[in-house]
């Protein structure tokens, strides 16, 4: 497994190579996309590397949960990525500005609460320090009443970000089954919020007979080594799509799906062990 994950890591660095041959050409071409892509694959990055430092360690489901905010950062670079014109232009600025707005607006009241709470002055200090003024908080209010803050916050929500983005199917880039992800996202969310079914994912795989508990820990191990650097292909794709330039090298594709095939073998070995229970 640890070879998989190296060799994992050479993919992903060929594919980080191709996205940022890119950021030149969409800073001459866009710069505010540029700027929000850029920002974006760099957040990326980073949660993908402190996965991989994770996985060394075999903790996956911690894990799930990290790649729950790297998989969220991808699909909102898809969701800008993808749109075309004026449309593209509005997503930009819809992240950049007007999200940023509405969670200012629903955090002040939390931010003031804690600042009226806190035992330490300076940190009380430091809170208040971040409180809206009344001003401020006004004109954000007016700005955005709770139907059209909802609306937004709709648009930009993953379930449906996630719709739109499998009604994708172009020559340059076909999202058609990235649909297939919102399971994972769900289960991360589990995770996140430690309810019962994640009390329940945990117990009942250390429950599992020895040979079935290795091959499930083998697979879902397999599934994290290559989510990242599958996503990120992804996103070389609709990063090149935007900025109007092919995406090609060969040498990165076939690595990848090598690197798949690879990963296969695990997840059909886990199937295999369960095939009895679903006769």
């Amino acid at each position: 497994m640890f070879d998989l994950l190296r060799d994992s890591l050479g993919v992903y660095s060929q594919v980080r190579d191709e996205v940022q041959l890119l950021f030149d050409p969409a800073k001459d071409r866009d710069p505010a996309y540029a700027n929000f892509a850029i920002g974006q694959l760099h957040f990326y990055s980073e949660r993908c590397q402190s996965v991989n430092l994770l996985l060394q360690e075999g903790k996956l489901w911690d894990c799930d949960i990290l790649m729950r905010s790297a998989l969220e950062c991808a699909t909102r670079f898809l969701f800008v990525s993808v749109a075309e014109g004026k449309e593209r232009d509005l997503r930009v600025e819809e992240y950049t500005y007007l999200l940023n707005e509405i969670e200012d607006l629903q955090r002040c009241e939390k931010t003031r609460t804690a600042a009226q709470q806190a035992s330490d002055p300076d940190y009380a200090m430091l809170l208040g320090g971040a409180v809206l003024s009344q001003e401020r908080l006004t004109t954000l209010r007016q700005k955005w009443p709770r139907p059209k803050r909802k609306a937004l916050l709709q648009k930009w929500s993953f379930s449906e970000m996630a719709r739109a983005l499998t009604s994708v199917h172009r020559k340059e880039i076909d999202l058609r089954l990235f649909g297939s992800l919102l399971h994972t996202y769900a289960i991360s969310s589990h995770l996140i919020h430690a309810d019962q079914t994640a009390m329940n994912l945990v117990w009942e795989r250390r429950g599992r007979v020895p040979h079935e508990r290795d091959a499930l820990v083998a697979a879902h191990s397999a599934r994290l080594i290559t989510s990242p650097v599958s996503l990120l292909f992804i996103c070389w794709r609709a990063l090149a799509f935007a900025v109007g330039v092919p995406a090609k090298n060969e040498n990165a594709v076939r690595a990848l799906l090598d690197l798949h095939k690879r990963a296969d073998v695990y997840h059909k070995a886990f199937a295999e062990s369960q095939r009895a229970y679903y006769k």
